[in-house]
């Protein structure tokens, strides 16, 4: 399999790429001309899949339901359709009890369609807890330079786990938005170096909020997704209480950190200027002991 910068492909290359081949049957296509209806009255071009590509495929012969949103289309925005159709495919990968992997890259909710993309994601996260109860383990791949933010990033959070390149960004607000509030000597979001040290894949990963950090190629990817293709995480009591008690004494830990290399050593790299230069797969292995 060539390896092909993930970062640099479309949504349904992205899709072609880390699939068994020809096995990809997409779910209202293009043709189906499923579109927002608020879009044409803002004066706003649509897409006639909304920016979202669905259907079901298979990875080394296993069937998974899976998702890939275009980030070209309205910075890979949810709105209405855009959320439904995340909703049902995620609701049949609960019913079916087959995996469901999202392709991720969004700035979160489309603000032109107003309520609805709130109501959206609102929808789109219980079903997602409604896959893991069902036992279907939903993936969340964040690998684009647009991320996952805003409520897809709450999304991914919610998803039993998350596979992540060092292109992916994951947060809830992005990078523009903290630079308003806080202002530019607080957090520059033109400092590419600081803001992919903050919310980006290798830090995601130190922190444990990836589960695995991989190069940036399809295969990569691919081979990331296939190892997570079992057993859903449990939605227990137990369980949220210990990821709570891991987050708490994460926040006590660095609340009082304003620089990211901190948090990057605190976690056992004991150079992150060089670190910075390694690959996914290098910088993985450099950890020791590895990230929790």
């Amino acid at each position: 399999m060539s390896r092909v910068p993930y970062h640099e492909l479309k949504a349904r290359e992205r899709l072609a790429a880390i699939v068994d081949p020809g096995s990809f049957a997409e779910i209202l296509p293009p043709p189906a001309r499923v579109m927002s209806p608020y879009l044409p009255k803002l004066g706003i071009p649509v897409a006639f899949d909304d920016g979202l590509a669905i259907g079901r495929a298979t990875i080394d012969g296993k069937p998974i339901y899976l998702a890939a949103q275009t980030g070209q289309f309205v910075g890979g925005s949810v709105g209405e359709v855009h959320s439904a159709k995340l909703v049902g495919l995620l609701k049949a990968a609960a019913r079916d009890r087959l995996p469901c992997v999202l392709l991720i890259e969004s700035g979160g909710v489309r603000l032109h369609e107003g309520s609805s993309g709130e109501i959206g994601i609102a929808e789109a996260i219980r079903a997602v807890f409604a896959c893991r109860a069902a036992g279907a383990p939903v993936i969340a791949v964040i690998g684009s330079d647009i991320g996952a933010y805003g409520g897809m990033g709450i999304l991914s959070a919610c998803c039993d786990f998350r596979v992540m390149t060092e292109h992916g960004r994951l947060g809830i607000s992005g990078p523009i938005v903290i630079e308003k509030w806080m202002g530019k000597a607080a957090y520059d979001s033109a400092d590419r170096a600081l803001v992919w040290k903050t919310s980006g894949g290798k830090t995601r990963y130190l922190l444990g909020d990836a589960n695995a950090l991989v190069n940036d190629d399809t295969a990569a990817v691919r081979a990331g997704i296939a190892r997570l293709l079992g057993p859903a995480s449990p939605v227990t009591l137990a369980a949220i209480e210990a990821r709570q008690a891991e987050l708490a004494a994460r926040l006590e830990q660095f609340a009082a950190v304003t620089s990211p290399e901190a948090i990057w050593q605190a976690r056992g790299v004991t150079d992150p200027a060089a670190a910075t230069l390694d690959d996914a797969e290098t910088f993985v292995a450099s950890l020791a002991p590895a990230a929790p």
